[in-house]
């Protein structure tokens, strides 16, 4: 339904530019400030309404795949050239169809039932806005003969569609993209498809989540987490006496020193419970006192109930070395691996550095290594202890600059816009009233300056990232060295576990038992489970095998279970049950013995690329892992008695150590590593094997439930 006037206005003068006064609710006769851009008042005139019925939407047809990125909306839909500049400039609130403006994915349609749902007002629509929606719905329509989309004159509305609206995938395509929006949020469970280009398709926009993902980063002791603490205060509490009133939110211990009295006597602020389960540990001087990636989301107060979740990471710059960097820097970019977007990547500094840590850089580049090139452009600063340079970068700014520009980072904004100063002395002081720590009407006046200074800050970055940055999908689409690195390593144990059991399989052929066969199931772990290479399992029998059930090891800072040190433990994802079953073919013998040689061609090539391309190992992931299985089966047969299978079963490992070993050499004399696709292509082989996708769905639960382990709301804590 529309509503229209009956008289209209025109104005032919020249050096005007024409407008129609039309108000939020359609009607015209409203005072125009071209100046501004705005209505300012309505007038008297009577509005005659008619009701009007909504037009028939256009037809399309598949044409072409071509994606423009210059291509605007507004200006397609006959918005003139001055209203969309003061869009650009923000100068008007977005509504409506603005709400697109320099959209970053193409318009499919869900973004049409989002777009139409904005422009309902109380179950009608405008004149204009009918229009306008006329103009942008999009129908798809199958075409067997055509695999493009091409739009038909379907009204007096309609006109060609651009090329911007057109997907680059198939027609046969759409519904599994459809499919794919609705699985989204248990996509992480899927097995990534390979690709032959490093650069693929734009894919379907993911499922709308509301939730604002920052990420944070910054050099050991630069105080991240006190940051948290105190930005989850300045978004909760609407004034500074209701947090002095009120409980201070402390979503992560928190301890530090004052010095109280005339005689500056030293006192310890601690608030928050710290028991050997948490992330922090403030024993150890000069290591990163978040021993690994937490996130934590608290709801904003300015009523809209969007969340923020900010994700600790351990600081670089670690006093245990480079190589502990390394350690935390890989923790973080497999974090981030399992994440569906970012808002935005926050480096927390302080201001007048003497010089930025060596591990900056790396960490950028490294970053960089696994993201796309545009998640440069979500790339913010933040500066703490900022009161003593008058809320600037101080002397940090040059050396940000001239570290951006030698390592070719121009690209990477670092201006007013991007750049937040912060002091977190008011959330000190609230801690230190629930210590009983007196203070004076002076100091109380000075620390309610601070807040309201780093209030401010706190809602000038959280309106940045919400409206003038592209939220960066994290595409399982996007190929990347780093992420094939961890593809790979997620499926190096699934790959000995299918081998050993196609092995037990064979043997059983072997031996005439045709009718058994030994069949493996995996259940994820919670996020502590270990496997110590030292203390052994319990043996039981499972059909005419015996299998080594390795003991769960729990680690929380140190083993729960034994005395071995913390190097002999593994962490695992998941662990297998066997059961014996009935499952009879006459061609299983050839199968399995194809999948066994395919498996280790493709180990030798991917682990090729582990230790060439990525740099990521020194030592043989599957080789240590063959000898590793072979010394479980050697102890399997020195415990039990009746052990002719097993028996069998450690010589067929050294066959296939043997085979591999012939394979690795063959690969590497090739002298040239596989390209970047080849090795995706790879992936997708292994992880198709029925046994070794079982394995990776436990694998990537686990993953899942790790981002849920270590997340918490500020209101549950």
């Amino acid at each position: 339904m529309a509503k229209s006037s009956s008289k209209s206005l025109t104005e032919d003068s020249l050096n005007v530019t024409e407008r129609n006064a039309i108000n939020p609710n359609g009607h015209l006769g409203c005072l125009y400030d071209g100046t501004r851009d705005q209505i300012i008042d309505e007038t008297s005139v009577n509005v005659q309404e008619q009701w009007l019925p909504a037009s028939t939407p256009p037809q399309c047809e598949i044409l072409n795949s071509i994606v423009d990125p210059n291509f605007n909306v507004l200006q397609f839909i006959g918005v003139e050239p001055q209203l969309r500049l003061s869009l650009l400039l923000n100068l008007p609130k977005r509504t409506g169809m603005a709400k697109i403006l320099n959209h970053s994915q193409p318009i499919d349609q869900n973004e049409m039932k989002y777009l139409e749902a904005s422009l309902e007002e109380n179950q009608s629509k405008s004149l204009y806005q009918q229009q306008i929606l006329n103009k942008t719905r999009i129908q798809f329509s199958k075409d067997n003969t055509n695999s493009a989309l091409r739009p038909t004159q379907a009204d007096s509305h309609s006109s060609s569609l651009p090329q911007w609206y057109v997907t680059t995938s198939t027609s046969d395509k759409i519904d599994q993209h459809e499919n794919r929006s609705k699985q989204r949020l248990s996509s992480q469970l899927s097995v990534p498809e390979a690709s032959s280009t490093s650069t693929l398709s734009p894919s379907p926009p993911l499922p709308r989540d509301d939730t604002t993902n920052i990420l944070l980063l910054g050099e050991t002791g630069v105080g991240k987490s006190t940051f948290i603490n105190a930005f989850a205060n300045y978004l909760t509490f609407n004034s500074f006496e209701k947090a002095e009133s009120s409980e201070p939110i402390v979503i992560i211990p928190v301890s530090f020193i004052m010095t109280i009295g005339d005689h500056f006597e030293e006192c310890t602020v601690k608030f928050g419970e710290i028991d050997s389960s948490n992330n922090e540990n403030f024993n150890a001087h000069g290591q990163s006192v978040t021993q690994h990636c937490q996130s934590y989301v608290f709801t904003r107060n300015n009523g809209d109930g969007r969340k923020v979740r900010i994700i600790d990471t351990p600081g670089f710059g670690d006093t245990r070395g480079l190589d502990q960097d390394e350690q935390n820097m890989e923790h973080i970019l497999q974090y981030i691996n399992n994440l569906t977007h970012l808002n935005a990547i926050c480096f927390l500094l302080k201001p007048n550095l003497s010089r930025l840590n060596i591990f900056f850089r790396t960490c950028l580049i490294q970053l960089f290594s696994l993201l796309s090139p545009t998640v440069r452009n979500n790339i913010i600063f933040c500066f703490t202890n900022a009161r003593s340079t008058f809320y600037t970068p101080g002397n940090t700014a040059p050396l940000l600059k001239t570290m951006l520009a030698s390592s070719s980072m121009n690209d990477i904004s670092f201006k007013k816009e991007n750049t937040f100063c912060f002091d977190s002395e008011s959330f000190r002081y609230l801690i230190a009233l629930q210590n009983d720590i007196k203070f004076n009407g002076e100091q109380k006046q000075k620390y309610e300056m601070r807040w309201s200074t780093s209030v401010k800050e706190a809602n000038r970055l959280i309106d940045y990232i919400n409206e003038k940055l592209t939220v960066y999908r994290i595409e399982k689409e996007w190929q990347s060295i780093k992420h094939a690195q961890f593809e790979i390593s997620y499926m190096i144990r699934p790959i000995l576990e299918t081998i050993r059991n196609i092995l037990r399989n064979l043997i059983l052929h072997k031996e005439n038992l045709l009718n058994e066969y030994i069949e493996i199931n995996s259940k994820p772990v919670h996020v502590a489970a270990n496997h110590c290479r030292s203390c052994k399992g319990n043996v039981k029998q499972v059909g005419r095998f015996w299998i080594l059930y390795p003991t769960q090891h729990e680690i929380r800072n140190a083993c729960n279970m034994c005395d071995c040190t913390l190097d002999q433990h593994v962490s695992i994802d998941y662990v297998l049950d066997y059961k014996c079953s009935n499952k009879l073919s006459s061609n299983l013998q050839n199968k399995m013995t194809d999948i066994l040689n395919k498996l280790c061609d493709a180990s030798a090539k991917i682990v090729h690329f582990l230790i060439y391309a990525a740099c990521s190992t020194k030592d043989d992931p599957v080789l240590k892992g063959l000898k590793e299985m072979i010394r479980e089966e050697t102890y399997i047969c020195e415990m039990e008695k009746s052990n002719a299978l097993n028996l069998q079963l450690a010589e067929e490992l050294l066959k296939i150590e043997s085979q591999y070993k012939q394979q690795w050499n063959k690969v590497k004399l090739a002298q040239g590593n596989i390209d970047l696709p080849g090795v995706y292509k790879l992936i997708k082989l292994i992880s198709d094997y029925p046994t070794v996708h079982e394995q990776m769905v436990a694998v990537k639960i686990r993953q899942k439930m790790m981002l849920e382990e270590y997340e918490y709301e500020a209101d549950k804590i």
